[in-house]
């Protein structure tokens, strides 16, 4: 199974009876195409449920089946969610929910304070969905680890060479003990 990221929400959680979705991006293109539509509903449902559920100051994950909902308040009220499948990085999906949600604060500071202007993705960014779009491949987005995979490889690679030259080392010594033999 392919690390997956389906969702990225910003919410508004403070001074609103149920959160507001600020903006969002979702991804439902793995799919079928008569699931789309149910799967967004549900991305969206669970996102404010558990964006409601996210005390200020802290971070936490929900396991839902196959899915991981990744979540991060601040003490302003706002919350960032984030919804992946279950191989998907645990670091690097809570590192994009909180950088994301500082990019938000500072992009559109002031223009979410106001609860009863507030509607669903009353605020576009397009940028959230390239970020989506971006941490689809989490290892050439995230340089810890691609590092961490290049390191991998390394390994796997070294491992080889050594089971090649202890093959070498047994032929050498047979090769050694035959030529013995002719002496």
């Amino acid at each position: 199974m392919a690390d997956k990221m389906y969702s990225m929400m910003i919410f508004m959680a403070k001074g609103v009876e149920k959160p507001v979705i600020l903006s969002s991006a979702v991804d439902v293109s793995s799919f079928s195409f008569l699931q789309r539509s149910s799967a967004k509903q549900f991305i969206t449902f669970i996102s404010r449920t558990v964006a409601g559920a996210t005390k200020p100051e802290t971070r936490q994950q929900v396991v839902e089946e196959e899915n991981r909902v990744y979540a991060h308040a601040r003490s302003d009220g706002l919350v960032g969610v984030v919804i992946t499948n279950e191989v998907y990085p645990e670091r690097v999906a809570f590192t994009v929910c909180s950088a994301t949600l500082a990019e938000f604060a500072e992009k559109f500071a002031g223009q979410y304070n106001d609860p009863s202007k507030l509607s669903d993705n009353c605020i576009p960014w397009p940028s959230l969905s390239k970020t989506l779009e971006k941490y689809q491949k989490p290892t050439e987005a995230d340089q810890i680890l691609k590092i961490q995979r290049d390191l991998e490889d390394i390994q796997t690679i070294m491992l080889q060479n050594l089971d090649k030259v202890l093959e070498r080392g047994d032929k050498i010594g047979d090769l050694v003990d035959k030529s013995t033999d002719l002496t």
